[in-house]
């Protein structure tokens, strides 16, 4: 499964899901989220049967960005029952996300 697009009534609905809910906070101009992009959506197929993977456009959905505190993108956030549990700012790599998402479920 690939990661599901994010408006402000779905962000709501998700974070309160049985299942951890992984978000990307990321712009269409952000060459960095670009770049990440194909091992975010690698995670969210390979990661399926724990976490649900979402992308929050900033640029569409500035006031979740704003809720949330996001300050610097791309930024994942992990949520767990309604709650942001964890945050990786520009991850590097695929394993780096895979490193932050196996520590934050441990928490």
């Amino acid at each position: 499964m690939t990661s599901i697009n994010i408006n402000k009534e779905k962000f709501g609905q998700l974070i309160h899901k049985e299942k951890p809910v992984l978000v990307d906070f990321w712009a269409p101009w952000c060459g960095y989220c670009r770049r990440i992009g194909a091992a975010y959506e690698k995670i969210s197929e390979e990661y399926s049967d724990i976490l649900i993977a979402g992308k929050v456009n900033i640029d569409e959905e500035p006031q979740i960005a704003e809720a949330e505190k996001i300050e610097i993108i791309p930024t994942l956030v992990l949520y767990r029952d309604g709650k942001a549990i964890d945050s990786i700012v520009a991850p590097e790599s695929k394993i780096m996300i895979e490193n932050f998402i196996n520590e934050a479920l441990e928490k």
